[in-house]
C-alpha cells in the first residue's frame, strides 16, 4: 500500500514523499516536488512490485555484466563438459562491456560487439560468442531475476557457411602423429589425437572420460553423458587403443578417476586444460586452418571412404539424425560408385 506525505523544508518548499508497503517485499520511498508526480510513481512502482517486475528493474540498474559472470562462472561452468570455450567467450565480453550496467546491456550494443568479432572470427564464430552471452543473460534472467528478458533473443544469427569437411591428409596425419610423439611436455596428446581420430568421438567426450568407462578387455568405450544425452559405445582398436594402454600404466588406483585430468596441482577433479598443447602439436606438424574438431570430421572421412554408409556414421559419430552427416554423403557415393563397378566387372567382365 502506498502513502502519500506532504511535507516541509526549513526554507518552506513543498514536497512530497512516497512509502510503498508491500507484504513480503522491503519498503520503497521516494521524494518528488509534485503531488501529481509523486502519485504517478506510487501507482505505477506498487503494480510493478506486485507484479515481481521492481526489484528486477532496480538490480539490473545496479548491478554490471561483470557481477553477473561471477556466479554463472560458479554455478554453471563447473557442470559443462568442456568449459574452457565458453570461458573464453566470457572473457571476451567482460573485456568488451563487463562494467556496462545490464539494464544498459541492449540489442544495439551486442550487434556493434558482434561486429567488432567479425573482423577477426568467423559468422560461425561470432555467433557462438552471441550464444555464450545468450545462456549468461538467461541465467541472471531466469536464476537471479535481475533482468526482465534477454536482449540476445532479439538477435537474428549471422548466416553460416555449410558444415566443414576439413580433415587430415596422408601426410598431415602422419605429422601431427609426430608432433604429439615428441610433445614430451604434454605426453596425453598422443592418446587423446589418436582417439579422435579413430573414433570421431567430441572433444568434450574425451576430455571426460572416465578409467571405469573404458574396457580394454572388450576394446570398447561407453560414454554415458554424450551431447545428445545419449549412451554410446564407441570401438577402441589399432593405434588409440595402444596408446591409451600405454597411457594406463600412469593411472590411479581410483577407477573413477578422469583419464585425463588437469596439470593444475590439487586440480585432478577438472578435466585437461587441451588448447595450449593442441597450439603446439599444431604448430609443430605444421597444420593450418585446423582445429581440433576437424578431427572428428577426418574421423568420418576415413570412415566414409572405407566404406561405411551415412547410417553407419551416424550411430558411430553419435549423431541423431542423417542431417548431420550429409557434408559426407559425396564420400559415401564415391565408395558405390567403385563397388557398383567392380560388380559390373565381375558380372559383365569388364577391364
Amino acid at each position: 500500500m502506498a502513502v502519500i506525505e506532504q511535507r516541509y523544508s526549513k526554507s518552506g518548499a513543498t514536497s512530497w514523499r512516497v512509502k510503498i508497503r508491500v507484504k513480503g517485499c522491503k519498503s520503497e520511498s521516494a521524494s518528488f516536488k509534485r503531488r501529481t508526480d509523486a502519485k504517478r510513481w506510487a501507482t505505477k512502482t506498487e503494480a510493478s512490485i506486485l507484479d515481481g517486475k521492481y526489484f528486477k528493474h532496480t538490480q539490473s540498474k545496479r548491478l554490471t555484466l561483470s557481477d553477473a559472470i561471477r556466479p554463472y562462472s560458479d554455478e554453471i561452468l563447473g557442470q559443462l563438459k568442456d568449459p574452457f570455450t565458453r570461458l573464453q567467450h566470457l572473457n571476451y565480453w567482460e573485456k568488451e562491456i563487463g562494467a556496462v550496467l545490464l539494464a544498459d546491456i541492449q540489442t544495439p550494443l551486442i550487434i556493434d560487439c558482434r561486429a567488432n568479432l567479425k573482423h577477426t572470427h568467423s559468422n560461425s564464430t561470432a555467433n557462438r560468442y552471441v550464444a555464450t552471452l545468450s545462456a549468461l543473460l538467461s541465467f541472471v534472467t531466469k536464476n537471479r531475476q535481475w533482468l526482465e528478458s534477454n536482449p540476445c533473443l532479439l538477435i537474428k544469427k549471422l548466416k553460416e557457411p555449410k558444415g566443414r569437411t576439413r580433415f587430415l591428409s596422408s601426410q598431415e596425419r602422419n605429422n601431427l602423429i609426430n608432433a604429439c610423439k615428441n610433445c614430451t611436455k604434454y605426453p596425453e596428446m598422443q592418446p587423446i589425437t589418436l582417439l579422435a581420430i579413430t573414433t570421431g568421438m567430441r572433444r568434450g567426450e574425451i576430455l571426460n572420460l572416465r578409467w571405469k568407462d573404458i574396457s580394454f578387455k572388450t576394446q570398447r568405450i561407453i560414454l554415458w553423458n554424450t551431447k545428445n544425452d545419449d549412451t554410446r559405445a564407441v570401438p577402441l582398436v589399432g593405434p588409440a587403443f595402444q596408446a591409451l594402454q600405454a597411457w594406463s600404466k600412469i593411472r590411479p588406483i581410483n577407477n573413477d578417476a578422469l583419464v585425463f585430468p588437469s596439470r593444475v596441482e590439487g586440480n585432478s577433479s577438472n578435466v585437461f586444460h587441451l588448447d595450449h598443447a593442441w597450439r603446439l602439436v599444431k604448430r609443430d606438424a605444421g597444420l593450418t586452418d585446423f582445429r581440433f574438431h576437424d578431427l572428428r570430421h577426418t574421423a568420418a572421412s576415413y570412415l566414409a571412404m572405407n566404406g561405411a554408409g551415412l547410417r553407419e556414421l551416424a550411430d558411430i559419430l553419435g549423431h541423431k539424425t542423417l542431417a548431420m552427416v550429409m557434408r559426407y554423403s559425396h564420400i559415401t557415393h564415391d565408395h558405390k560408385h567403385q563397388t557398383v563397378s567392380r560388380m559390373t566387372d565381375a558380372v559383365f567382365g569388364g577391364k
